[in-house]
């Protein structure tokens, strides 16, 4: 996709992203492919932004998409990209924090998944909207897992991609809480580059956690198979 460019052309449906700071990329559209088993589901997305993932779990057969995010303008740009895609009756923005959202949640979900802002410690951008998305001080891992405790089911999973360090610190956190990783893809750049990203399956079953590796490219630069399987479904070049 070009720097700037105002929409994202999936196989099945498109993204418009001109009012949204946070725009399509690649750690989205993993979470959204990978995903374990949302068939069926009626699923929460905290932190829904454009609503890319909310609409990639639609196409791979969720039944409905909670969808909330802090802020406005995300939350418009969400409303309307669903409007225009196939599942317009099968997904609901609401703008609302997810510590908020919790504490008001009449049900619980069986699959909550999220892109959750990471970063901590970090200098602050001067856009004052890109903060509120990326910094993790508008959700702390601590309030993440304690919202987890209100909205997810017994039998639920919550589903997430984080940056390396702060994936192991939700690791460690999480297990306290008896929330357990289940399964985890160490997403690297290429083969021999450093993993990068977490894409992360918890539940309250204690068990070894299955571990895979993901490279987004092969050794000569192109995009690897492994990678080009998951998203082939969404991106329209696979």
């Amino acid at each position: 996709m070009p720097r700037g460019c105002d929409y994202f052309r999936f196989k099945q449906f498109v993204v418009h992203q001109q009012r949204d700071v946070m725009r399509v990329n690649t750690d989205g559209v993993l979470l959204g492919a990978w995903t374990p088993s949302p068939n069926g589901l009626r699923v929460l997305e905290v932190g829904t932004g454009t609503g890319v993932v909310a609409l990639q779990l639609l196409q791979r057969g969720a039944s409905y998409v909670d969808a909330i995010d802090i802020d406005g303008q995300a939350c418009e740009q969400a409303r309307e990209n669903a409007a225009q895609s196939p599942w317009s009756t099968q997904m609901n923005v609401l703008q609302r924090s997810f510590q908020e959202y919790a504490e008001q949640c009449e049900t619980t979900y069986e699959l909550v998944v999220s892109n959750p802002p990471y970063y901590v410690g970090a200098l602050p951008s001067p856009n004052e909207r890109r903060n509120v998305m990326r910094h993790a001080d508008t959700l702390p891992l601590e309030d993440l897992l304690a919202a987890l405790e209100l909205c997810l089911s017994p039998s639920g999973r919550f589903v997430a991609i984080f940056p390396i360090a702060e994936g192991s610190q939700f690791i460690a956190l999480a297990a306290k809480a008896r929330l357990y990783c289940s399964q985890q893809v160490q997403v690297a750049d290429q083969p021999m580059k450093r993993t990068k990203r977490l894409l992360c399956e918890f539940t309250r079953e204690c068990k070894a956690p299955k571990i895979n590796e993901l490279f987004i490219r092969d050794a000569n630069g192109e995009f690897s198979h492994e990678y080009r399987t998951l998203t082939e479904a969404f991106y329209l070049g696979f």
